[in-house]
């Protein structure tokens, strides 16, 4: 009977519910060779890339509190009054957020952040300007879109989410392609024009999906426990947007790193290449912390979802295998980014040293689903910490070294995730998730709040 109830959640709880977003992370990550092969076929193709990348790694830096909204809507919005507390606070974070792009964008901090803060070349800075001006609105609609996919999420519409990423996908693929075509503006304002564009379409077909589900769902005040406030959202929220944060500090930390080590435009050109196509194959294990969340609440999921998870790890594996040491490499690289010849070797063996990443990201992503479900999340900020720290100090030493850029970069990332994934499996490994002890809520910082049972029950 046990064996059945299990088959069941994974048949309907985990595949239904995961394939979709799984989906929509894979749509999503194939937005970076899109752009990249129509920034590679204009002019000044290696100065291009490097500065669309530069550009790229401080838009996602800045947008790090909201990446997580997803997460937090899928815990928090429960009812009327939550929702309308959680829309409150995206409506104020995206406006103090694109004030602080606008600064970044047209006063001389850009170049003390490009230049003086990260080492990038004055030229590569130069050509990124345009392209962060034109991103201005990006974190704005980005942070609107993925509070409503976790509302969509909650209430089990994930088949909305993916087709509103293929919207994206597809509008930013013909804006790029027009673009390459009339080559009237330089390929990093051409890859940042397309983002725009896409996400924005993105939103606005989110928000018409989403408006039956709130009707449906959250417009009932009753089984209110405790209203939900700013104070609880913050409890909750603040480690998984430092989370965030620290995530996305690793590509301009790595930037930088590769900026000082030998041929800085070739590796700074290929670098990007590579870790777009890695995220590419790890994008089905991403989705499985949004999958764990919302069912991570019924302890007959737990069993199944580990399985789910083993499954998914071994198959982007498997499938990473294939691509990078298979003629398939070659083909990718050469005729679909069209990257230039000199740049082959370099992205051929970076693809190839990150083969691990894809199964480490699935399984950091189940456990870090587990620990956010029963509102543990400054035990999710410091194993982030710890990534970061292992990253940082593998990049020095590659400098320290004088290794080759790629592959320090390539080997760093994978140390680092395999770092935190042993620390989050010490803290809420397969036993300890499945057993009737739960996780003790920590704040921020990892401090004891008992405050942040108020919010895990908001989240029942």
């Amino acid at each position: 009977m046990e064996a059945n109830i299990e088959r069941a959640f994974s048949r309907r709880y985990i595949f239904a519910l995961w394939f979709p977003l799984a989906l929509s992370v894979t749509l999503m990550m194939l937005e970076g060779p899109a752009v990249q092969g129509a920034i590679a076929r204009l002019g000044a193709p290696a100065l291009n890339l490097a500065a669309y990348g530069f550009v790229l790694s401080i838009q996602l830096i800045v947008e790090s509190p909201v990446i997580m909204l997803v997460s937090t809507a899928i815990a928090l919005a429960t009812n009327a009054q939550s929702y309308r507390a959680l829309k409150q606070f995206v409506l104020w974070l995206t406006i103090g957020l694109t004030v602080l792009v606008g600064v970044l964008a047209w006063t001389p901090l850009f170049d003390f952040v490009g230049g003086s803060v990260l080492g990038m070349p004055a030229s590569i800075v130069a050509a990124g300007r345009p392209a962060m001006q034109i991103m201005l609105f990006w974190i704005a609609a980005i942070g609107w879109r993925r509070f409503y996919q976790g509302i969509l999420v909650r209430y089990g519409q994930t088949r909305r989410v993916s087709f509103g990423t293929a919207l994206r996908l597809a509008s930013e693929v013909a804006v790029a392609v027009g673009g390459a075509l009339w080559g009237g503006i330089s390929g990093a304002s051409v890859g940042a024009l397309a983002l725009m564009v896409g996400v924005t379409v993105e939103a606005a077909a989110i928000y018409l999906m989403v408006r039956g589900c709130v009707r449906e769902n959250l417009t009932q005040e009753t089984g209110i426990r405790e209203p939900l406030r700013l104070p609880a959202i913050l409890r909750f929220h603040m480690p998984l947007a430092a989370t965030s944060l620290l995530t996305l500090v690793v590509q301009p930390m790595t930037s930088a790193a590769l900026a000082r080590l030998a041929m800085p435009r070739d590796t700074l050109a290929a670098w990007p290449v590579v870790f777009s196509a890695l995220l590419v194959m790890r994008g089905w294990g991403m989705a499985m912390q949004e999958t764990t969340i919302a069912q991570a609440k019924d302890r007959r999921a737990h069993a199944p979802l580990r399985s789910f998870t083993l499954l998914v790890a071994g198959a982007t594996t498997a499938a990473t295998a294939l691509l990078a040491f298979t003629p398939l490499v070659d083909l990718y690289l050469r005729n679909v980014i069209g990257l230039a010849p000199e740049l082959l070797g370099l992205a051929r063996t970076g693809i190839r040293l990150g083969i691990l990443l894809p199964a480490v990201t699935a399984l950091s992503s189940w456990l870090r689903g587990l620990l956010v479900a029963k509102s543990a999340t400054g035990i999710v900020y410091r194993g982030m910490m710890i990534n970061l720290a292992a990253n940082g100090s593998a990049l020095l030493l590659g400098v320290a070294l004088r290794l080759p850029g790629v592959p320090v970069a390539a080997l760093s990332l994978t140390l680092a995730m395999i770092v935190e994934y042993i620390y989050l499996r010490s803290r809420a490994g397969a036993r300890e998730a499945a057993s009737t002890t739960p996780v003790r809520a920590e704040g921020w910082l990892g401090g004891r709040r008992a405050a942040a049972e108020g919010t895990a029950r908001n989240a029942d």
